[in-house]
């Protein structure tokens, strides 16, 4: 009962909103305008979907690259079953079937499997939606505003969607093997010899459609004042010629690969690294799918690790007080109680701070107060422009506004905003600009008596308290202020456990998106795998000879796994430098896009080492199924049709 709650925690004659049916909507307005914020349900829909709206197109944007990388997958999954059957397509050539007839067949075959997958896909992302969902809800509530999602409910339009993604992707990835197909020359087919080689050539033409691929999506970074949507555009783009720019690097490269796994494995490393060079066709589509993989792990470990240690910075310039007293629920922290502690003698400042939302532009934003003068002699912020002589706008009656608001309305240093407040309309004159991580909807702060003049709102969030380090009371003054607030049932946190508890949330919005890099990868690993069994197939006769003229099954099996490590090294080097590039893309392209806010870039090794592990543990597991395969077959099977 609202009489109950708001005894319990004494907030009598105060309500947070009041929801109203209304016959003449203009007359209310017109009567309760000023003071108030009216919006109709239609708008406070549009107000919080616009709130998740970044949010969720990042999370898209992730599944859809993931469902990129599973392009290639199929792709190797269409060349695996292309080559396994060339001789099937030989036999049917030659009993008069035409070679449209034939494409038809198989790609009706690989649609089918599209199709299948696709609603298993449906099936398995609805029951892993059931399982997010509530993390997703958690990460909004601790970001946005407090939501509590209903169970997802079935729908035909799910698998659909999934048989939709399937076939188009499968569409994509079998249509290269299908046309190599039908060019086969039916005597090559039946007979088992069809060279799979792809000339250097046929490498640089492909490069070169990547390069012009690259610079289209320079293009799309330079445009000013994109979308979004746009960036997102330019980074698939990114992705994709980096992919096709693949044969040109491994061409380059070869003399490198050779040297390296001749010091590896010998004579058999020098004969696989021939094998990755000659059959660019089957192995440089596994290393892209791989790379771009690797690149993913590379740049998402390598934004999120940047824009942690951005949190860090920012929370130990602004966020610096020794305690933090917050409120119970719904109840918020008594002014009277404020006025006590300012009593207690030794205590450098006694910071009150409150946090509301508003309109500006008829679009959500966050206004706080703050005491001017305890932040300008405790805190550090991080100003765009300028120092500590900022905060002497807001001691005047000015505000300073976050980046992220700066960026999103086009308001500048020296501009005039204007507000809502409980008179009607107030002017206020912008002193400074200052990163802020709190909200990407933009932030106004003002000093506490300019608020409380403004909007009649003597409300408090919290208080933070400052402690001189020099004092020789501070021990004991934490204790007194800590006994204080519990004795009112005040929950207390030092600054480190604020931080803690920052980092935490932070942590946990960014697990889905270290699950969607590992989908990422095991998708890459069977990529791997694929390439590494259609060389095994193609090559049966190859392994035979090789075996026939001296070499051991161990030397066959130790080729196979330098092929798969070979494959592995040049993903991995290609993904140095494409991972780099994309973590770069994404914190000054799509984070300043998506959020307007500024993530600065701090290096680490970490995500380069752990993608290294990585790569090498990948590489050697796709090899292990082929070289089973290498120990199960005989080499006078192999040969008896030479």
């Amino acid at each position: 009962d609202i009489g109950h709650a708001q005894k319990l925690y004494q907030l009598q004659g105060l309500v947070d909103r009041v929801d109203l049916i209304l016959s003449n909507e203009s007359g209310f307005r017109s009567r309760w305008d000023r003071g108030f914020l009216i919006q109709s349900s239609r708008q406070r829909s549009e107000t919080f979907s616009g709130m998740l709206q970044a949010f969720r197109l990042n999370l898209e944007a992730l599944s859809l690259l993931a469902l990129f990388v599973g392009v290639f997958l199929i792709y190797n999954t269409a060349m695996f079953t292309v080559i396994s059957r060339r001789r099937d397509a030989g036999i049917l050539r030659s009993l008069g079937a035409t070679r449209f007839e034939i494409f038809f067949a198989f790609l009706s075959e690989i649609l089918i499997l599209g199709l299948i997958g696709g609603a298993l896909g449906g099936g398995i992302g609805y029951f892993l939606t059931k399982l997010l969902t509530e993390r997703i809800g958690s990460s909004i509530s601790n970001l946005y505003f407090f939501l509590r999602p209903e169970p997802v409910a079935w729908s035909i339009w799910i698998p659909m969607v999934g048989i939709l993604l399937g076939c188009g992707a499968s569409l994509l990835g079998g249509i290269i093997p299908l046309v190599e197909l039908i060019r086969i020359n039916p005597v090559q087919a039946l007979s088992g010899r069809v060279a799979s080689r792809q000339s250097a050539r046929r490498a640089k033409k492909v490069a070169w459609a990547g390069l012009l691929v690259l610079l289209l999506s320079l293009l799309l970074f330079l445009l000013p004042g994109s979308h979004v949507y746009v960036g997102f555009i330019g980074v698939f783009g990114f992705v994709l010629a980096a992919s096709l720019l693949t044969g040109v690097f491994l061409l380059t490269f070869h003399r490198f690969l050779k040297k390296t796994l001749i010091l590896l494995g010998g004579l058999p490393g020098k004969v696989a690294a021939g094998t990755i060079r000659q059959n660019l066709g089957r192995t440089g589509v596994a290393i892209a799918a791989f790379m771009i993989s690797l690149s993913m792990s590379i740049g998402l470990s390598a934004m999120i690790g940047s824009f942690r240690q951005s949190l860090i910075w920012w929370m130990n310039t602004q966020i610096r007080g020794d305690l933090y007293i917050g409120k119970i629920l719904e109840a918020e922290v008594p002014e009277d109680f404020f006025e006590e502690l300012q009593k207690i003698e030794g205590l450098g400042g006694v910071h009150p701070y409150r946090n509301t939302q508003a309109l500006y532009q008829y679009t959500s934003i966050n206004i706080s107060a703050v005491d001017a003068r305890v932040l300008e002699k405790y805190a550090r912020f991080g100003w765009l422009k300028g120092g500590n002589e900022n905060w002497e706008p807001v001691k005047q009656g000015g505000v300073i506004i976050s980046e992220s608001f700066s960026r999103r309305f086009g308001v500048k240093s020296g501009d005039t905003i204007t507000l809502e407040g409980q008179q009607g309309p107030a002017e206020f004159k912008v002193g400074a600009i200052f990163y802020d991580y709190t909200t990407e909807h933009g932030l106004v702060m003002m000093d506490r008596s300019t608020y409380v003049k403004t909007f009649g709102d003597r409300t408090l969030n919290n208080i933070g308290i400052f402690i001189d380090p020099d004092n020789p009371r501070k021990s004991e003054l934490i204790q007194e202020v800590r006994k204080r607030a519990e004795a009112r049932g005040l929950p207390v946190l030092t600054g480190t456990q604020l931080h803690e508890n920052i980092l935490e949330v932070f942590d946990t919005t960014f697990a889905i998106t270290r699950s969607m890099r590992l989908i990422a990868i095991i998708v890459a690993f069977f990529g791997i795998a694929g390439a590494l069994l259609t060389l095994f197939i193609e090559r049966s006769r190859e392994f035979g000879i090789y075996r026939s003229l001296g070499f051991s099954t161990d030397q066959v099996a130790k080729m196979t796994l330098m092929e798969g490590l070979g494959m592995g090294m040049v993903s991995f080097i290609l993904s140095i430098g494409v991972g780099t590039a994309l973590a770069i893309l994404l914190i000054k392209v799509i984070n300043i896009r998506s959020f307007n806010w500024t993530i600065f870039y701090f290096p680490s090794m970490d995500p380069y080492l752990l993608t290294g592990v990585i790569a090498l543990l990948a590489s050697i597991g796709a090899a292990v199924y082929p070289i089973w395969r290498v120990y199960r077959t005989y080499p006078q099977i192999q040969i008896r049709e030479e």
